[in-house]
């Protein structure tokens, strides 16, 4: 009787080593150049959209491409992977859209 309990246990154990070891392998880390063209990107089709949508008027167009770029330039600011001055390139960029 416990020949069966320690052989279940042994193979609820190697179970639980198996899932974990599989799921820990999906979880891929990307390189900071590819999580940086990812953000510029994300940030680019965010002001495309905004852009688009009030295309016929040119006052609320740059009223909200305005208080966009303030909220780029606030988030970039703080994140890791960009430094000052490709924030205010980023930020150029933007403002030629």
């Amino acid at each position: 009787m416990t020949d069966i309990i320690l052989i279940t246990l042994i193979i609820i154990v190697i179970a639980v080593i198996i899932v974990v070891v599989f799921t820990k392998n999906k979880h891929q880390i990307k390189s900071s150049s590819v999580k940086k063209s990812e953000i510029i990107l994300k940030y680019q089709n965010q002001l495309k959209n905004i852009l688009r949508q009030c295309k016929d008027d040119k006052d609320t167009k740059i009223k909200l491409k305005k208080l966009f770029l303030q909220k780029c330039s606030s988030e970039l600011s703080r994140n890791i992977f960009f430094t000052q001055d490709e924030a205010k390139q980023i930020i150029q960029k933007l403002a030629q859209l």
